[in-house]
């Protein structure tokens, strides 16, 4: 099957489908598991210098205060009545991993407003890439190339790269954002 000639001219040309030219691909990864990330910058680019290292410093405040308060054995309840040692519905962990999530998209939102990049590929476990999803700004998501459930954070800084750039061959470069 030939794909459609305005598609292949746009292809040639470089050009959106909606019009207007695109820069060259600066690509970004971002490396996540819930407490720790790595940002690689100018994935195009052989000697871009050490990855940006983001940690998560919110301690598990909200697994913190869930202990401190409590909520759980109330003899007030009388025999019979349920008791719990946490709230019913709360998840301070996957609390403590929104708020890092929103920390590390923040700064990827600040960096993409000052054109650092205008493509962004995410690796990350697969309870991290659900609330990367859900509280990405809006701002990212036409940037959003790639999205893969894969933790790979462990991964030394030069093997990292050179997997994250392999898993990156078959995302086109002219469709700034086609998702996989």
């Amino acid at each position: 099957m030939r794909p459609a000639p305005r598609l292949v001219l746009l292809q040639v040309l470089n050009l959106r489908p909606f019009g207007g030219i695109l820069a060259d691909p600066m690509t970004w990864a971002l490396i996540s598991n819930g407490v720790r990330a790595r940002i690689l910058r100018q994935l195009e680019n052989s000697d871009a210098g050490a990855a940006i290292e983001l940690i998560s410093r919110s301690r598990s405040t909200h697994l913190r205060e869930s202990l401190s308060d409590r909520p759980g054995r109330n003899h007030a309840l009388g025999p019979g009545a349920r008791r719990s040692v946490m709230e019913p519905g709360s998840d301070p962990i996957r609390r403590d991993m929104q708020d890092f999530a929103l920390q590390t998209l923040g700064l990827l939102e600040q960096h993409l407003r000052a054109r650092d990049f205008n493509r962004l590929a995410i690796f990350a476990s697969p309870r991290m890439l659900g609330i990367l999803r859900e509280e990405m700004p809006t701002a990212l998501h036409p940037a959003v190339i790639l999205e893969r459930n894969f933790n790979l954070i462990q991964m030394p800084g030069p093997e990292l790269r050179r997997v994250v750039c392999l898993l990156l061959q078959s995302v086109p470069k002219t469709m700034p954002n086609a998702r996989s």
